[in-house]
């Protein structure tokens, strides 16, 4: 009898032994899901020990500030023509002008018993800056005004017709004109008006916008200058609709804005921005908010590839700053505290951010307990069974 309960011990002890073998085998003792906010913002040894290759970024106020800031930085901080341009009225190289002749009197080279005048068919002006016209041959039109070519030829024809009167009218202009293409219902060359045109006439002019305002991204060129801004954002800012000028190209590009959500949030996954202007709270409202079982209030991050001058407006160190012109950056957001919801609401997504939100450290140690208590189970049952098999 004693033998069988000393065998049954020794069966316990190794199942035991297995049991808790098999729980480190599981995944080097608890099973993980990403890093933990200590692992992320280097506080404990083996993240100590590595060269972190990633700014860190508490969110503040004077961060939120520096972001506000250059979210609004678009075509009118690149371009500033919050005023019209004056209207060049100079003829120029591919410009098509319509040419009308009077005469004073009947038999003249252009009048005759039924009509003292003629209009000539539309004639463009070459690239050497010049028209042909009957009688008058070839003269040169581009810089002058339609009224200054006008007194031109009427100078040329003084002696050979009577009392010629002459009025010249620009039917297309590509000196005052623009191009638009891209993501328009009508892409082309487009005229401007007298008055004066801001982005949104032209983009109007050429049929609107093929995607939805808030996915569609405007891109002016402007003597090898290039700015950006979302149309939603033109749309809503006037400051925003800047003064079109001579020559601009404008490019609008169909693009869906997202970001991505993982961790201890209720749905991980890939989300679209559902307007222009998403912050980080909505973001994470949008994945189903913090897991109230697993989330580190205070591990919330948010990955992203910021541009080195938006790191410099708040005054973090150069030294952490790639030479590339852009750092990996992790900001940091501690939903712990109140006045963390109210930076919240002010730092703005981007496309491509990633947000991650930790485990929290309660979390890992009920994963422990779990396993365990999984391994304390079978040994009881086990025990159970021994003891059966003893007769005790």
């Amino acid at each position: 009898m004693i033998l069988r309960k000393g065998m049954a011990a020794l069966r316990l002890v190794a199942m035991l032994a297995g049991t808790l073998v098999l729980t480190g085998c599981a995944g080097g003792l608890l099973p993980g899901e990403g890093p933990t906010a200590a692992e992320i913002l280097g506080e404990t040894p083996d993240s100590a020990k590595q060269q972190r290759e990633y700014a860190i970024v508490p969110i503040s106020g004077d961060v939120v500030s520096a972001q506000m800031k250059f979210e609004q930085e678009g075509l009118f901080k690149t371009f500033s023509t919050g005023t019209p341009w004056t209207f060049r009225n100079a003829i120029g190289a591919g410009d098509v002008l319509q040419v009308h002749i009077w005469e004073a009197a009947e038999g003249g080279l252009f009048s005759t018993a039924d009509s003292k005048g003629v209009q000539l068919p539309p004639v463009e002006v070459d690239r050497a800056g010049r028209i042909s016209l009957p009688f008058v041959g070839r003269i040169r039109a581009a810089g002058l005004t339609p009224a200054q070519l006008q007194r031109k030829i009427e100078h040329v024809l003084a002696g050979k017709a009577i009392s010629p009167q002459v009025m010249v009218r620009v039917l297309k202009s590509e000196t005052n004109s623009i191009v638009i293409n891209g993501d328009v219902r009508k892409p082309g060359k487009y005229q401007m008006s007298l008055k004066g045109d801001r982005i949104l006439d032209m983009i109007a002019q050429a049929g609107g916008a093929a995607g939805p305002a808030r996915e569609t991204l405007v891109t002016l060129i402007r003597n090898g200058v290039r700015g950006t801004q979302n149309l939603k954002r033109i749309i809503r800012n006037p400051s925003e609709n800047i003064y079109v000028r001579p020559g601009d190209q404008i490019y609008l590009s169909h693009k869906p804005q997202t970001f991505t959500a993982f961790g201890a949030v209720s749905k991980t996954g890939e989300y679209p921005f559902d307007s222009d202007r998403v912050n980080i709270l909505e973001a994470v409202a949008r994945a189903g908010g913090l897991l109230d079982t697993r989330a580190d209030s205070k591990g919330v991050f948010l990955f992203r590839f910021e541009d080195n001058k938006v790191l410099r407006a708040f005054g973090h160190p150069q030294e952490e700053m790639s030479p590339t012109g852009i750092t990996p950056v992790v900001y940091v957001l501690d939903m712990s505290k109140p006045r963390a919801f109210f930076l919240a609401q002010g730092f703005l997504m981007k496309d491509n951010d990633v947000i991650y939100v930790a485990n929290s450290v309660s979390t890992e140690l009920q994963k422990f307990l779990a396993l365990i208590n999984a391994g304390t189970g079978a040994i009881r049952g086990t025990h159970a069974t021994a003891v059966t098999v003893s007769g005790d």
